[in-house]
């Protein structure tokens, strides 16, 4: 009986790792809702882990949590995930920021690009 579970562990730890047969469509948005969730929760090292290595030099700072803090202090801002499109190697979600009570949802762009098999943010515009 043993024997059957780690087989069966096995599959599923090779399933997670392989994406679980998710489209690209999928894969893309679970990248663009994670990073919605964490910059909602003030998670600033997790919003920098789906940054890609060259999005982060551009940014120019050795520290990228604490430029994403920094750059997000003080404000009263939510995002949400509206659309994710995909074409190829390339992705683009639109997000809904929602600054306090009082102001409609202003609209920003992420850009990802699949890169050595994973979704990473390319850009913010």
């Amino acid at each position: 009986m043993r024997p059957i579970l780690t087989a069966l562990a096995c599959v599923a730890a090779l399933a997670v790792v392989a994406g679980c047969g998710e489209s690209d469509q999928e894969q893309a948005r679970e990248v663009a809702q994670d990073y919605v969730d964490a910059r909602n929760a003030g998670d600033f090292e997790a919003v920098c882990a789906l940054y890609s290595d060259q999005f982060k030099q551009e940014l120019g700072t050795a520290d990228c949590a604490a430029f994403v803090r920094e750059q997000t202090a003080g404000s009263d801002e939510s995002l949400s995930l509206v659309d994710v499109r995909v074409r190829k190697d390339v992705a683009t979600a639109d997000l809904d920021v929602t600054r306090g009570e009082t102001q409609g949802p202003s609209r920003i762009v992420i850009r990802l690009e699949r890169q050595d098999g994973d979704w990473a943010i390319t850009s913010l515009q």
